[in-house]
């Protein structure tokens, strides 16, 4: 049964005064209270995922009247996404952990879902279709609307008798759910994804076989028949489509590997020419591009500590600009947009304020505040947070940001209790934003020290690259040099020292504890690492030996065969009889991403040197613990731990 619902998507009128209390730990663990927005193509209404008191709603909010209605009740699934399709329907992505006969583990089993916002009908995209292959996650993706706008298009491993699934297109009826194989939609057993245009036509497929090295575009002609325009022999391709050019007849690909940074190029149908690169920035890299509804690309995204844009159209982009530039101290990105750019939803954080979303009026030239992502944060309760840059022992400027406590005067940061945080990926990087854990732990009254060590993406290559082969090396350096840098400074006190980290964040905090024995006064690992050897075996025997990622993690990580002295020696499981500190392991069941053997292992060796740990197993949560009771009871044991080894 529907039913409307306070939620946060409303005028807000900001806070002031000053806090009685930190907001409690829930304030920050659970999700947030708005998420995955996402505007109708007629700019009426805002689907999104709203968070009531622990539990997920699909819900929508309408822009001219700011009335908020609950849609559906989402309690028993991760909801990871809503978006439109057409002025009617939205499109719900969720997952749940699974188990079915014939598989030997628990995994993520993701669907699809199509909300009627007149006949107020839900409908689970792909059941009930004939010849779905059972096991399969990643369903739900959307890549073609009919112009009718009654069927999507939808890629799916399709079973055949005696021999393997292959990713087909399937036309899928948005109000029964149920689809049928597309004429001409079938893929070989290489097949990864698809392009179709605004017409329902299928543009392009694109194949990739791991077992023998090979990766294909093939353009298709409205007859149904098929052609490579584009190949090479690679373990990791270095090309992919990202959309249509305004060109006709040509796709829009980014190309890597081939140059320091990124690069985007257009890619003749015809022939598979490249014509480019186009919009490079000098220094910058192409974090991704912004399409219309018809897929076509009208700017680039850029990375770095601050998320900038660049929009082909010359009086949209200076008008984009404008609007950001009205928000100068924070971070602002670009969250949805109408068909026609007039109103645009813009996702701003990381500066004095709370993450909020922000409706710009383009007409109206007029910014509005529209919902509060974290309404339980009070804008005093905000940490402020700083981007500096060391230079590590080598002389390589490490790009990292800084979270001041909350409470404490500028005149008075001087020999602060302080949290080493190396994020995790590791080839992902922290910019200034909202980040829920550093935020948590400076309302704590520690510091918080974010270091962009080598290896982190969003850099370019090279600094990328620089961090192959350097795990619990030349990586670890760069964040045992940050704390020092700021020890040295006087910011942060010696004796008060700890490192936290989630997973190869969890991993760079135990070899800390493990390498650098007496630096930090305590470790926390979350869904850490421990034992790269065992890591990598996982990672073989999840992907296969020729597959793409595992070829990925021997060249970051090593040959487990080759390299084994070297990867045992950085190994912190291999190293229990080094730490000095103690210890707090934190580890989901259900991760799939860094297998909960990896914390027992460490667990294990701990235990048997003799060594202060304590480890809390979170039951039947994933690799980000998304649960609310899991990151409450997460940070009130980190908070706690903390408190004991370093004080408050």
């Amino acid at each position: 049964m529907l039913r409307t619902i306070a939620i946060a998507i409303a005028a807000i009128a900001l806070a002031t005064g000053s806090a009685t209390a930190k907001p409690p730990p829930e304030a920050f663990g659970d999700m947030p209270a708005v998420r995955s927005p996402d505007i109708s193509p007629d700019g009426k209404y805002v689907a999104y995922i709203s968070r009531v008191d622990g539990i997920d709603y699909l819900a929508k909010y309408e822009l001219a009247t700011g009335k908020n209605e609950a849609l559906i009740k989402l309690p028993d699934v991760k909801a990871n996404g809503a978006y439109w399709v057409g002025p009617d329907y939205i499109i719900l992505r969720a997952s749940q952990m699974t188990a079915n006969n014939g598989m030997t583990r628990r995994y993520e089993d993701t669907a699809a879902f199509a909300y009627n916002i007149k006949t107020k009908k839900i409908v689970q995209l792909l059941v009930g279709t004939q010849g779905l292959y059972p096991f399969q996650t990643g369903l739900g993706s959307i890549v073609g609307i009919d112009p009718g706008g009654q069927h999507v298009y939808m890629p799916a491993f399709m079973d055949k008798t005696g021999t393997d699934p292959t990713l087909d297109l399937v036309k899928v009826n948005l109000e029964t759910g149920r689809g049928a194989r597309l004429n001409g939609g079938q893929g070989s057993s290489m097949t990864v994804s698809w392009v179709m245009d605004n017409k329902a036509n299928i543009i392009a497929r694109v194949d990739f076989s791991e077992k023998q090295s090979l990766y294909q575009i093939r353009a298709y002609n409205r007859g149904g028949s098929d052609r490579v325009i584009y190949s090479e022999t690679t373990k990791r391709p270095s090309l992919g489509i990202v959309g249509f050019s305004e060109r006709e007849g040509a796709l829009i690909a980014l190309k890597y590997e081939s140059s320091e940074f990124p690069e985007m190029f257009e890619i003749a149908l015809a022939d598979g020419a490249l014509t480019g690169p186009l919009k490079t920035r000098e220094g910058a890299e192409i974090a991704g591009v912004i399409n219309d509804e018809n897929k076509v690309v009208m700017g680039v995204a850029y990375s770095g500590m601050y998320p900038s844009y660049e929009l082909f159209d010359e009086q949209l982009n200076r008008e984009v600009k404008a609007a950001v530039g009205a928000m100068p101290d924070s971070s602002v990105a670009l969250a949805s947009w109408t068909d026609d750019w007039n109103k645009i939803l813009l996702y701003v954080d990381g500066g004095a304020q709370p993450p909020r979303y922000i409706l710009y009026d383009r007409p109206g030239r007029r910014l509005t505040q529209v919902a509060r992502a974290r309404p339980d944060i009070k804008p005093e309760e905000i940490a402020e947070v700083v981007t500096v840059e060391y230079k590590a022992r080598d002389g390589l400027p490490i790009p990292t940001l800084i979270t001041w406590p909350v409470g404490v005067p500028a005149d008075q940061r001087k020999n602060l209790p302080m949290i080493v945080m190396p994020h995790g990926g590791p080839e992902s990087y922290d910019s200034v934003g909202f980040d829920w854990l550093a935020q948590f732990l400076a309302n704590e009254g520690y510091l918080v020290l974010q270091p962009n060590f080598r290896g982190s993406g969003g850099f370019g290559a090279s600094f990328a690259q620089a961090g192959y082969g350097e795990w619990g090396r030349q990586m670890q350096d760069d964040v045992t040099d940050g704390a020092k840098a700021l020890i040295t400074m006087g910011w942060a006190d010696p004796n008060r020292t700890c490192i936290v980290g989630w997973s190869y964040g969890g991993y760079s905090a135990l070899a800390g504890g493990a390498l650098t024995p007496d630096l930090y006064k305590c470790v926390v690992a979350i869904a850490g690492v421990s034992d790269l050897k065992t890591m990598l075996g996982h990672e073989k025997r999840e992907n296969g030996p020729e597959s793409r990622t595992y070829a990925y993690w021997q060249s970051v990580i090593g040959d487990p065969d080759k390299d084994a002295a070297a990867i045992e020696a950085v190994s912190p499981y291999r190293l229990a009889a080094n730490f000095k500190a103690p210890v707090l392991l934190i580890h989901g069941t259900d991760d799939l991403v860094v297998p909960q053997r990896q914390s027992e292992l460490m667990d294990e060796a701990l235990r048997a040197a003799n060594k202060p740990v304590t480890f809390l197993r979170i039951g039947k949560d994933d690799h980000s613990l998304v649960a609310p009771e899991s990151r409450t009871h997460a940070l009130n044991e980190v908070a706690a731990f903390l408190k004991t080894h370093i004080g408050p």
